[in-house]
């Protein structure tokens, strides 16, 4: 054990010193970074969770407050969840990009088909896809890359 000690302690006699405080320092810079994007990851995961859930009020998490039009109400709504989307790209990993550009068009797809005729059907008619129940799984899917 000893002679493995002096070997070690020999290196560092000869070797200069600058290349390891270059190294720290690196390595100091590079955890400084890596805490600052994580902060800035979560700061941005919580922005898009909060401007999501303020945009759908009463339709998501729990449809409390169901419009009569839900066409209408969601399409007036898409412009905004659009720019929701779109801020919140940059923070989202990029081998998750192809999925959330998925979920993304199938939220937007279903805004574009969902009418008040389909969810009064889907009342009355229990074997036909519930749209709030699509809804809730649409908006979970995008709101999983908050977390």
């Amino acid at each position: 054990m000893n002679e493995w000690t002096e070997q070690i302690a020999g290196y560092f006699d000869r070797v200069p010193m600058w290349p390891l405080v270059l190294l720290a320092i690196g390595i100091v810079f590079a955890g400084i970074y890596e805490l600052f994007t994580r902060k800035r990851r979560a700061d941005a995961a919580d922005e898009f969770r909060a401007a999501i859930l303020s945009t759908l009020s009463g339709l998501y998490p729990e449809p409390t407050r169901w419009p009569k039009s839900i066409d209408m109400y969601l399409s007036a709504r898409l412009p905004v969840m659009h720019e929701i989307i779109e801020s919140f790209r940059p923070s989202v990993p990029q081998k998750d990009i192809p999925a959330y550009n998925n979920d993304w068009d199938n939220y937007y797809d279903f805004c574009a088909e969902v009418t008040d005729d389909k969810c009064v059907e889907a009342e009355a008619n229990p074997s036909l896809p519930d749209p709030k129940k699509k809804f809730h799984a649409l908006v979970s899917s995008l709101l999983r890359y908050a977390d």
